[in-house]
């Protein structure tokens, strides 16, 4: 029987006092550096130089307090000084294990690695620690076996076109505004006022063109973007993949390498998605949903970030065992076309209104008020598309391999899974879908992320057949 015990790696007590760098560490270097250059200290220095010296002592104890065992089958975890906890995990319960290594790994011989189960918190790692970077790949050796064979690599323009698909300015934002804030609160000086006075200025260059509100709005969602895509695309730059049989191994990052390990029978789901800017350049990507994967929910491991159908169905098939095939259909009738365009038509009634009132109530806004208009008026066409299409393509399959492609906001998601990760299906149906005989059927996986695909426009009594005969399947 196999026995290791690791220890922490010293860097991990860097990560303990992490959250308290702005709070404490960092004005206590300030006032150390004041009573330096000047003499003078200030009143709470003797109280920070004391909560500094406490928080290193418990960061060092719990580093050194730290283990991680594999004994045979199982892999213990004790952590604690005071408050000691000890988990047990059986091997064949793990989902995945990440290996990261940022630029301070790097330097100082480190590696950052989760572990992962189905039965942790939604969206938060279950078990997170620091050791050496060859342990670290002792331990994926003991977990997972060697490695996985042949190797594709993604190049750089395709990893670009997902990161470009993906992002969104409110991600960005959500990003950018705190460490521009905690920056400035750092220094001591108003860069965030001058990141949006340079704004500001570019605004005056296009004020010929648009309204200054506009231009300020167009500004601050463009720097949102540009952030998100600038994290995505430096985040899943050198993605890599292999797999064989029984596992797949994910690796990229630029400055901040990850390596995934996980078990093709911790797969939840494969969903097959098209996005706006995808769909302009006829490409999809392939994403696989496993149990606790990634830091944040809902994050699903990238196995192709951008290919044509051919490829992606050739994927599904070699690499995991899925096929398309035949279902019910979506219903295909003038009148079902008219129900799906009906929700656009609305949108874009109430966005001529709209644009109008505004007009006549403020004669000075109409420039604003067109403006703002056309891009919702945009943005409606696109979306009337989208359901025409969700007509065309929409299908349910279920049984062993169960198939589900419906519209997701405003792109298009297939998703793939096997009986027994079904967790609910559930059959809407409106007055409009009692007088056509239709319904809509809504498909979510058992899983932590909870996947899910609502089909629309299918036939009522189509379902109910098929959901009888997938029982006895």
């Amino acid at each position: 029987m196999i026995r290791r015990v690791y220890g922490a790696h010293p860097a991990m007590a860097v990560r303990i006092i992490k959250p308290f760098l702005f709070v404490l560490i960092l004005p206590l270097i300030k006032g150390v550096l004041q009573y330096i250059a000047t003499g003078e200290a200030t009143g709470v220095l003797t109280l920070e130089i004391f909560a500094a010296a406490a928080l290193i002592f418990s960061a060092v104890s719990g580093v050194r307090a730290f283990s991680v065992t594999v004994d045979g089958e199982r892999l213990i975890i004790r952590r604690g000084l005071l408050f000691r906890s000890v988990s047990v995990i059986r091997r064949e319960r793990l989902s995945s294990v990440t290996v990261r290594r940022g630029l301070l790994d790097v330097l100082t011989g480190a590696a950052t690695y989760t572990v992962n189960t189905e039965a942790g918190v939604a969206g938060k790692t279950d078990f997170s620690f620091k050791v050496g970077i060859k342990h670290a790949e002792e331990l994926s050796h003991f977990l997972y076996g060697g490695g996985c064979g042949g190797e594709i690599r993604f190049p750089a323009i395709k990893t670009a076109l997902f990161a470009a698909a993906t992002s969104s300015a409110v991600t960005g934002l959500l990003v950018g505004v705190p460490v521009v804030n905690n920056t400035a609160r750092i220094l001591g000086v108003a860069i965030n006022r001058a990141f949006f006075g340079n704004i500001n200025r570019v605004n005056v260059e296009f004020g010929n063109f648009l309204p200054p509100a506009v231009n300020i709005l167009t500004g601050v969602i463009i720097t949102g973007y540009l952030a998100s895509f600038t994290t995505t695309f430096l985040k899943m730059l050198r993605l890599r993949i292999c797999e064989n049989e029984e596992k797949t191994e994910v690796r990229h990052g630029f400055f901040v390498r990850r390596r995934v390990i996980f078990k093709k029978s911790a797969i939840n789901d494969l969903c097959v998605e098209q996005t706006p800017i995808m769909r302009l350049f006829g490409v999809f990507s392939l994403r696989a949903a496993v149990g606790g994967y990634g830091d944040r929910r809902g994050e699903k491991a990238v196995i192709v970030p951008a290919a044509n159908r051919e490829n992606i169905e050739r994927t599904l098939t070699d690499c995991f065992g899925f096929r398309k095939r035949d279902g019910i259909r979506a219903e295909r009738s003038r009148r079902i076309a008219r129900r799906a365009l009906a929700p656009a038509v609305l949108l874009g009634a109430l966005d001529v209104a709209f644009v109008t009132l505004l007009s006549f109530s403020f004669p000075d806004a109409f420039e604003l008020a067109a403006s703002v208009g056309a891009v919702i008026m945009a943005v409606n066409v696109y979306y009337a598309s989208v359901c025409l299409r969700e007509c065309r393509l929409g299908v349910l399959c279920l049984g062993e391999i169960t198939v589900a492609v419906g519209r997701k906001g405003v792109g298009m998601r297939e998703m793939y899974c096997k009986k027994d990760r079904i967790g609910e299906i559930k059959i809407i149906r409106t007055p409009a879908d009692r007088l056509s005989g239709t319904c809509k059927v809504k498909l979510t996986v058992r899983s932590e992320s909870a996947d899910s695909v609502k089909v629309r426009f299918l036939g009522y009594a189509d379902v109910i057949k098929e959901i009888e005969e997938s029982k006895n399947k």
